[in-house]
């Protein structure tokens, strides 16, 4: 289950790379359909919120996808022997993921828990990237380290 536990962690890492595109995408859109509606009709242009949210429509759903293989991930490691400060990880990590989504939620209401949103967003690709590239090495942070005596014998 250890080696589910380290592609699994490579697959989710790639999977918030893409939805910072997603994200990205999103933003760019609006603006791209704010600059062609402009030139279209020569006079100011109100966006709506359909419209906007048609572009980010990629990055929401992905984003819930996400957040259930993080809850995967955290299974396969309760599971599958991956104890100490990894299982403690892999937990903080899915807390970001349910805080993400919350600030995704109110940030509607109140633009400035909005602004949370993507700096939340950079502790996750920190930490979903820790996780992958360290779940690389065999029991890397999954147990309490040996004392070098203790190995010796």
């Amino acid at each position: 289950m250890r080696t589910v536990y380290r592609y699994w962690a490579w697959v989710l890492f790639a999977a918030v790379i893409l939805q910072v595109g997603f994200a990205g995408y999103g933003a760019f859109n609006v603006v791209h359909k704010a600059d062609k509606a402009h030139v279209d009709d020569q006079k100011t242009v109100t966006l709506g919120k359909d419209t906007i949210e048609n572009g980010f429509g990629a990055h929401a759903g992905f984003g819930y996808l996400i957040f259930l293989g993080v809850l995967l991930l955290l299974i396969i490691a309760a599971i599958g022997g991956v104890r100490g400060r990894r299982l403690k990880l892999t937990g903080l990590l899915a807390g970001l993921l349910v805080l993400q989504i919350l600030l995704a939620w109110f940030g509607f209401d109140e633009p400035i828990i909005g602004f949370f949103h993507p700096v939340n967003a950079l502790l996750i690709v920190g930490l979903t990237g820790f996780l992958a590239f360290t779940g690389t090495r065999d029991d890397s942070l999954s147990e309490t380290p040996v004392s070098s005596a203790a190995a010796a014998v």
